[in-house]
């Protein structure tokens, strides 16, 4: 989402209402469906666009700057991507995946914005995850490129504080949004290419299918019971686009700012032990 001619900047809301208080929102999506309901709400343009490809990235940048006559005052990167799976059955082909979603492409996008960005010493957001800051088994692809992200955000808060252009990370925990509640069956996606590429590799005899089912089952039951309202982070990127002085980072979520934000901070034998915790059940172990 990027926002155009805001003058208003102490109004709150959602993107419907910022777009009828007068801010011109640009909504980008990838299906038909969300670009209908963003401009149902009142999005001033709602382009769908394939965030893997570069040079959709390139024109939309160009479309972007060409609407808002280089006078562009946000940039909120909340575009996202997970393919869920332990290491043993990940393909490569999802981490190049993940990874052009959720970080090539705001790094890319973000660099064509800028010289619109620096005309009204605007905001950059960026929307990464508690996984950015505690990285957990099971999630590998989404994780790393979420570290890659906040990697990418604390230099680029430092060389654009010359220009007096602020950057803000957003870290929720878990919320209730269809991605997260698809994320344990999704497992079933990678270890299925795997069975393919490597019928018979060895990596089953840790991760049987047969585990695979109770690891489903067991782990989408807890997560419909840790899931949080996503409006809280909703409420979050709204203060870092319209605060006088907007916070460095939003730990969004209950989770996010006490288990997590103590799993940040614990020594690091600590927190190993919490996460083996959460592989539940174990994988069964075949006899050497």
């Amino acid at each position: 989402m990027v926002e155009t001619g805001a003058e208003d900047r102490g109004e709150r809301g959602s993107a419907g209402a910022r777009a009828s208080g007068g801010v011109q929102v640009i909504a980008c999506w990838q299906t038909p469906a969300g670009a209908q309901a963003a401009e149902a709400v009142g999005a001033a343009w709602a382009p769908e666009i394939d965030l893997t490809v570069d040079e959709d990235v390139l024109a939309l940048a160009t479309s972007i700057r060409q609407r808002c006559g280089d006078q562009l005052w946000a940039a909120v990167h909340a575009a996202g991507t997970v393919l869920p799976g332990f290491v043993d059955y990940q393909p490569i082909a999802f981490y190049r995946q993940v990874m052009a979603v959720n970080f090539y492409a705001p790094v890319l996008l973000t660099q064509q914005l800028l010289p619109a960005l620096r005309q009204t010493e605007g905001r950059i957001v960026l929307v990464s995850s508690v996984d950015g800051i505690v990285s957990l088994p099971g999630n590998a692809p989404y994780d790393a490129s979420k570290f890659a992200l906040e990697a990418y955000a604390d230099a680029l808060r430092v060389e654009l504080s010359f220009c007096r252009v602020g950057v803000s990370v957003i870290n929720p925990s878990t919320m209730r949004t269809p991605m997260a509640q698809a994320f344990f069956p999704a497992h079933r996606k990678a270890w299925q290419q795997m069975a393919e590429d490597a019928p018979q590799g060895q990596w089953q005899d840790l991760w049987p299918g047969e585990w695979l089912d109770r690891y489903i089952e067991v782990n989408t039951q807890q997560l419909d019971r840790i899931a949080e309202d996503p409006q809280g982070a909703v409420d979050d990127i709204l203060h870092a686009l319209e605060a006088v002085r907007p916070k460095f980072r939003y730990l969004s979520g209950r989770l996010a700012k006490t288990l997590f934000y103590l799993l940040w901070l614990v020594p690091e034998h600590w927190s190993f032990r919490f996460k083996r915790l959460t592989i539940q059940p174990p994988p069964p172990r075949k006899p050497k």
